[in-house]
C-alpha cells in the first residue's frame, strides 16, 4: 500500500466523523455542514479535535519528509546530494570562470627573457581576481604574452567582460600591464535539485565510458566554457567531434587529456575544436520619439543610441544586462534571429518605441559547428 500525505482538513473531518458515529458529540449540531461551510463552532470537543488535527499534519509533514528523501524522485538538498553518493555521482558544484589576458611591456625592450611562473594574480576593478594557469613567457625583444586564467573564486558572479583586467595583485617586478580582449567563459554555479536530479537516475550511464552522459556529467564539472556540442560519428571513421566554446588552446588540450583518461572507453581518435566564428551585422533604424510630447534632445538620443548598440553586443556576444545578470549571448550553432534581438532590446532600452532591421532582415542560420559573433553595428534615429 503506497502511503499518502494527509493534511488538515481531511484529518479534522475525519475525527469529526468517527465522534459523531461513536456518539461524541451530536448529530443535532450539524458540524459538517459548518466544517464545510468554514464556520466557527463554539464546542469544546470540536475544537479539541481541531487542534489534534493540526498536529497531526505536522506528523505528517514529517513522516513525508522521511519517505520522500529515499527517493529520486523527490529527495531535496542533503537527502539527494546522499543518495547521489550512494551511486558514485556528485553534484556538479560551482565552476571557475576562465579568461585569456595580455601581458605587456610599455616604453622597454628586455634584453633577456622573462618568465613568470603559473600563480600570477591580476583583477578586475570591482576586485573580481583572476590567477594565471600557464607560465607569462616574454621573449627577449618582444613585448607581450597571452596566457590562459581563471578565476579565484567560483560561480556567475566571477564573470567579467572585455576590458575588465587592468591590475596585477602578484609582485611586478617587470612592471607588467594586463588586459582581457575578450569577455570570460564559464563560470556557473552549483546544480540545483533538478538538475542534478537528471544525472542521478541516469547514474548507471554515466558510469558507462563513451557514453552520451559520460560526456555530458565530464562538461558540466568543467571550468571556462560556455557550452559544447558533441558530433558523434561525424566521419566514416566513426570518430567523435566535440565543438568548445570558446575552445582556447589551453582549453583543448586539457579536455582532450582528461575525456581519454576518464571518459572515452580507451583512447579515441577525439577531434577537439573552437567553433568557427560567423560575423554578425546588425543595421537598424529605430525611434525614440513617437507618443512623446516632449521629443529627446540630440544629447539624449546619442546616449539611448550608444546604449542599443552596447545591448546589441551583449546579445550577441554576452555580457551585462542592465539589471546586472549576465546574459551568455548567442550559443554555439544558435541562429541569429532579429525579432528575438528586438525583444531583448524592448527589456533593456525602455526608450525603445520601434525598431527597423535593414539587415539582416531575417534569420541568420548557424551551423552547428558555429557561433555568431558581433561584428558591424549601425543604427540610425529617425
Amino acid at each position: 500500500m503506497n502511503y499518502v500525505q494527509k493534511y488538515f482538513e481531511e484529518i479534522f473531518k475525519d475525527f469529526i466523523e468517527d465522534s459523531i458515529s461513536k456518539g461524541i458529540i451530536s448529530h443535532a449540531e450539524d458540524f459538517l455542514a459548518h466544517i464545510d461551510n468554514v464556520e466557527d463552532i463554539s464546542n469544546y470537543y470540536v475544537m479539541s479535535d481541531a487542534v489534534y488535527a493540526r498536529m497531526f499534519e505536522k506528523v505528517y509533514e514529517s513522516i513525508t519528509s522521511v519517505y520522500e528523501s529515499a527517493k529520486v524522485g523527490y529527495a531535496e538538498g542533503f537527502d539527494l546530494d546522499d543518495i547521489g553518493k550512494t551511486r558514485g555521482i556528485s553534484r556538479p558544484l560551482a565552476t571557475h570562470a576562465y579568461v585569456e589576458v595580455t601581458f605587456f611591456i610599455e616604453n622597454t625592450v628586455f634584453e633577456e627573457d622573462i618568465h613568470i611562473p603559473e600563480g600570477f594574480i591580476v583583477s578586475t576593478s570591482d576586485n573580481i581576481e583572476y590567477v594565471t594557469l600557464e607560465e607569462i613567457y616574454i621573449p627577449a625583444g618582444s613585448h607581450e604574452s597571452t596566457v590562459q586564467c581563471q578565476s579565484v573564486k567560483t560561480g556567475s558572479n566571477q564573470k567579467i567582460v572585455a576590458g575588465s583586467i587592468d591590475a596585477i595583485v602578484s609582485s611586478n617586478e617587470y612592471n607588467l600591464k594586463c588586459i582581457n580582449n575578450e569577455n570570460s567563459s564559464g563560470g556557473s554555479d552549483e546544480y540545483t535539485d533538478d538538475e542534478y536530479r537528471y544525472f542521478i537516475i541516469n547514474w548507471f550511464k554515466i558510469h558507462l565510458k563513451g557514453s552520451k552522459e559520460a560526456f555530458e556529467y565530464y562538461f558540466a564539472n568543467l571550468d571556462g566554457i560556455d557550452g559544447y556540442k558533441l558530433v558523434p560519428n561525424f566521419d566514416v571513421t566513426g570518430h567523435s567531434k566535440i565543438i568548445v566554446d570558446p575552445g582556447t588552446s589551453y582549453q583543448l588540450n586539457q579536455i582532450y587529456n582528461e575525456l581519454n583518461g576518464r571518459v572515452t572507453q580507451m583512447n579515441e581518435d577525439l577531434l577537439l575544436c573552437a567553433p568557427n566564428k560567423i560575423k554578425v551585422n546588425v543595421y537598424a533604424t529605430i525611434n525614440v520619439d513617437i507618443d512623446q510630447i516632449n521629443p529627446y534632445s540630440l544629447t539624449e538620443k546619442e546616449d539611448i543610441k550608444s546604449r542599443i548598440v552596447q545591448a546589441i553586443k551583449v546579445f550577441i556576444d554576452g555580457g551585462y544586462t542592465t539589471d546586472n545578470k549576465y546574459y551568455s549571448g548567442l550559443l554555439i550553432g544558435e541562429d541569429f534571429i532579429p525579432h528575438k534581438l528586438a525583444v531583448f532590446l524592448d527589456d533593456e532600452i525602455p526608450e525603445l518605441k520601434s525598431i527597423n532591421f535593414t539587415y539582416p532582415t531575417t534569420v541568420q542560420t548557424i551551423k552547428d559547428d558555429e557561433i555568431g559573433k558581433c561584428n558591424d553595428i549601425l543604427i540610425e534615429m529617425v
